[in-house]
């Protein structure tokens, strides 16, 4: 068979009896090279998320920059909501605990940030912290800085994230079909009286994973979450069905008997 038809005929029952026949490295093979395909695809989908983001900032962010230990920005900024104070202002100069500390004091706020010319102060789960952009040294950014050099990273390193974690979504995909093997033993044995040496048992619960995987990956960009255990439901019961046209194909042709 096809290296790249074997994903496609996993969906078909009945080409079961063929699929099992092919070597265990091909199988693995060709699921790998769709695991990676879905990992392009969620990493760019992140990266559409990212340039969202992006022209966000672009647009509404106003400008601002860390040079040579002093910080600037075109207008000020301020937050105020679900116990939260941001306020970010260049006419502050230097920001003290003190400071920080007034502003906690004044309302419920469990999260206080002030950012000045100078330095920027912190609050959060009780602590007060100081930073002064003196101590810094020579680094710097700027909003044209993110918008050139971060986004752009940040949406290659997000992709190449993706296609590596396709090599251990396979692996753990494997594991679960190794402890899931046993239940397709079990059915294929009292459900439909089939008895399946080990070999294909394991490729069996293999292939007839893939099929609720993709289903369920798809349902996932569009935002649809799968319970595990509706997930768990899904294989099984495809993996019966699969053991059905299984046993359909062992029963002896009486037809020529006749």
């Amino acid at each position: 068979m096809n290296f790249f038809a074997i994903p496609v005929f996993s969906f078909v029952p009945h080409k079961y009896r063929v699929l099992v026949g092919e070597s265990g490295g091909k199988i693995l093979g060709a699921l790998l090279v769709c695991f990676i395909i879905f990992g392009i695809i969620s990493g760019v989908k992140a990266s559409y998320v990212i340039g969202d983001f992006a022209e966000t900032v672009e647009a509404e962010c106003p400008g601002f920059e860390l040079k040579n230990g002093k910080f600037s920005i075109e207008r000020p900024y301020t937050l105020n909501e679900d116990g939260t104070y941001v306020v970010i202002d260049d006419s502050i100069g230097k920001v003290s605990a003190g400071d920080v500390e007034d502003i906690t004091k004044s309302g419920d706020y469990d999260n206080v940030c002030v950012v000045g010319s100078e330095s920027v102060g912190i609050y959060n789960e009780g602590k007060y912290q100081v930073l002064d952009f003196e101590d810094l040294g020579d680094f710097s950014f700027s909003k044209q800085m993110i918008s050139d050099t971060v986004f752009p990273a940040l949406k290659a390193i997000l992709l190449a994230v993706f296609i590596i974690g396709a090599f251990f979504s396979i692996g753990i995909y494997y594991l679960v079909a190794a402890i899931l093997q046993f239940a397709t033993g079990i059915i294929a044995k009292n459900g439909f009286k089939t008895e399946l040496n080990d070999k294909d048992r394991f490729k069996t619960t293999v292939l007839a994973k893939f099929p609720p995987h993709v289903l369920v990956y798809v349902l996932g960009l569009f935002g649809l979450s799968v319970p595990f255990m509706v997930n768990l439901i899904l294989q099984l019961g495809f993996i019966a069905v699969v053991l059905y046209f299984r046993s359909r194909d062992d029963e002896p042709d009486l037809n020529g008997y006749m």
